[in-house]
């Protein structure tokens, strides 16, 4: 077994060796789910989907993305809440490519999904919903602004959370990465940002998927950045997509500490190498993992993951005492 430093988070293991979600035989969801956020809220897990159609499966940007939601109270049998999605890409730059790869965090009193907004060809952007069920949501528009306040293109939003899921301050600021810049708030509605290629120490193409905090020690721990993508450069292996993890400074979250040498969840099973949707990438075989969300209850790390862009699976990590 790989030895694992004081600041990760594993070992994980996978507690069922099938999907804990498949796309529907028709409708919004018949093609692919994945890349879920998963929170556990009065007595339920509740999943927030990224879902495609198998009747736009030949557009050029793979169909439009919507996100659906299923809930479950055992949080390996979900049921999908409805037929349709819960999240529907009906603003200009959410079109055609759609609302992807959403997050989920509590924060002012309120619960936010930070999800990334195709703008097919053109940009992807960091798009911003509210709710107060999780069922209705109320859609914000862009997070990030340019100068000029318009919309920031840039992906992938890693809230920098507690284990709850609860938005984390630091110094009186919440904290996000993206694939490209930091940002920081005071409210969580103003943001400021600044470039930041947070996985730039990989070499290779990378994303930032979530971001923890206080989850050891509260107020002293560092940040632990989950990312994704093709680890070969770092950890000597050969890999399409995996689950590494690095870990940033507390006192300044653009400072890289460490990096975990090897994945902490890699594609093993034969559903985590599906090439259906991926049929177009060369290197699909090896087998694609994102997470979208990651979090602790009862003493257990709970990593539901999207695999080969077309399932959910779940991974999971008990706490060492």
């Amino acid at each position: 077994m790989m030895k694992y430093p004081d600041w990760a988070i594993g070992p994980f293991t996978k507690p069922v060796a099938e999907p804990v979600l498949t796309a529907s035989p028709e409708g919004f969801d018949s093609w692919a789910v994945y890349n879920p956020a998963v929170v556990f809220w009065r007595g339920k897990y509740w999943m927030f989907y990224r879902a495609e159609s198998r009747q736009e499966a030949d557009t050029p940007y793979m169909g439009t993305s919507r996100i659906g939601l299923a809930t479950s109270i055992d949080g390996v049998h979900f049921e999908k809440y409805s037929d349709h999605p819960v999240l529907d890409a009906t603003l200009p730059l959410e079109l055609p490519g759609g609302c992807e790869d959403p997050r989920i965090c509590f924060a002012e009193g309120k619960w936010h999904m930070l999800y990334s907004a195709y703008h097919y060809p053109e940009n992807v952007y960091i798009f911003h919903a509210v709710s107060g069920d999780l069922i209705h949501w109320e859609k914000k528009g862009s997070l990030l602004k340019n100068p000029d306040g318009s919309p920031l293109a840039t992906k992938s939003a890693a809230i920098v959370c507690r284990p709850d899921g609860t938005a984390a301050k630091i110094k009186g600021k919440y904290w996000l990465y993206t694939n490209s810049h930091l940002a920081w708030s005071a409210d969580f509605v103003n943001w400021e940002t600044k470039e930041l290629d947070a996985v730039g120490f990989t070499g290779s193409l990378n994303e930032v998927c979530v971001a923890l905090t206080d989850y050891k020690t509260p107020g002293q721990d560092q940040i632990l950045l989950f990312f994704a993508g093709n680890l070969s450069k770092i950890q000597n292996q050969d890999y399409f997509y995996a689950i590494g993890e690095a870990l940033f400074s507390r006192e300044d979250p653009e400072k890289l500490l460490d990096v975990l040498p090897f994945p902490v969840i890699e594609a093993t099973l034969p559903f985590e190498k599906t090439v259906d949707r991926l049929a177009c990438v060369e290197e699909s075989y090896k087998g694609t993992i994102f997470l979208d969300s990651v979090f602790q209850k009862d003493g257990t790390w709970y990593a539901y993951y999207g695999c080969a862009d077309q399932f959910v699976g779940l991974s999971v990590c008990e706490t060492k005492e």
